[in-house]
């Protein structure tokens, strides 16, 4: 895996994997003897060197912090029986990082989100979220070693219009984009119904937290709203879609709407008011828009015969989360300038 740092200023890339014992098998050296797990790059361990210098990450599972300046590179070797579950990286310059470090998470930004199987066992699943903001480009390909190669690519040019503006990230400084769920402040939901007055507000819908997503009809209402976004070339997703930025613009971007309705309201659908009563264990994700079509209804009927409400999201004919095989190859993830973004 080779991550460059092409952005604006030197800094720093963390990457991370939140499961203890993720990393086993990552290596810093190509003949795999100096695991990165314990290394002086581990900001896990808050006495290692890189902690000292760019910050302390979470305790438990490896967080790397690897600096590097403008142009350069750094390379990192997984084994073919090693697997990286759950991992993410992310970029921050040195300037916002001397004023409060991104180790622990990052916050206003893009980042590249992937989870790795064993070579010839399983896949590269990866997507790139700018759930939070954007603050740079990405860019993100697994060549394997047959030379199939499957990129994604978000480099969104400038946006037109009043809706968005380039501010500082809250506390932290560097030049960014927020996403709706940041622009949009806190939400106050605590348990989802239909009629709850904390619960039905763009705030909840932007940020969509686990009270809604966690309900049929709440992630229904968040995929509803956001539905009208993209159709808004204005907006943050509408903007960031009209790009071609290969990236989910909230939390459950992999899929996207057909129509405004997303999949309620019709004669083979759950009621619009989200009155209708759910099959037991209904699956919030598919029950929220009939991914898929054809699915079990109230009483022994079907809802979506005639059609999903919602369909896999494609940008250039690539899904949002792309999951080839894996077998041996390279993983190249670059972090790009948008120098609109610093004018």
């Amino acid at each position: 895996m080779t991550l460059t740092n092409n952005e604006w200023a030197d800094g720093v890339i963390f990457c991370r994997g939140p499961i203890e014992g993720s990393m086993a098998k990552v290596y810093l050296d190509r003949d795999m003897r100096q695991p990165v797990v314990g290394s002086e790059y581990d900001v896990s361990d808050p006495a290692s060197k890189a902690a000292q210098q760019w910050g302390e990450g979470v305790p438990g599972g490896c967080t790397l912090a690897l600096g590097l300046s403008r142009g350069s590179s750094t390379t990192l070797y997984i084994a073919g029986t090693g697997t990286w579950p759950s991992g993410a990286c992310w970029f921050q310059d040195v300037e916002s990082n001397g004023r409060a470090s991104l180790a622990k998470g990052p916050q206003y930004m893009s980042q590249v989100e992937f989870t790795i199987d064993k070579s010839g066992e399983g896949a590269v699943w990866y997507d790139m979220s700018s759930v939070e903001g954007v603050s740079g480009g990405i860019t993100m390909n697994y060549t394997d070693s047959s030379g199939n190669a499957q990129t994604d690519v978000a480099v969104p040019g400038r946006f037109s219009g009043s809706g968005l503006e380039v501010v500082p990230a809250p506390g932290i400084g560097f030049p960014t984009v927020l996403s709706d769920k940041n622009a949009l402040g806190p939400c106050e939901c605590q348990t989802f119904s239909p009629s709850s007055k904390s619960c039905n507000t763009d705030a909840c819908f932007a940020g969509c937290p686990g009270p809604l997503v966690d309900n049929p009809c709440g992630q229904h209402r968040c995929r509803a709203w956001y539905a009208k976004r993209y159709e808004d070339p204005d907006s943050y997703c509408g903007w960031l879609y009209a790009e071609g930025a290969q990236t989910y613009c909230w939390a459950m971007d992999e899929w996207k709407c057909v129509d405004a309705d997303c999949g309620y309201g019709g004669k083979d659908q759950p009621s619009k008011d989200c009155s209708s009563s759910y099959p037991k264990d209904a699956a919030a994700n598919t029950y929220s828009c009939g991914h898929g079509g054809a699915m079990p209804g109230p009483n022994g009927t079907q809802w979506w015969t005639s059609g999903a409400g919602c369909e896999d999201k494609l940008v250039g004919g690539v899904p949002t989360n792309p999951a080839p095989p894996r077998h041996g190859g390279r993983i190249a993830i670059s972090f790009e300038n948008l120098p609109w973004l610093h004018e």
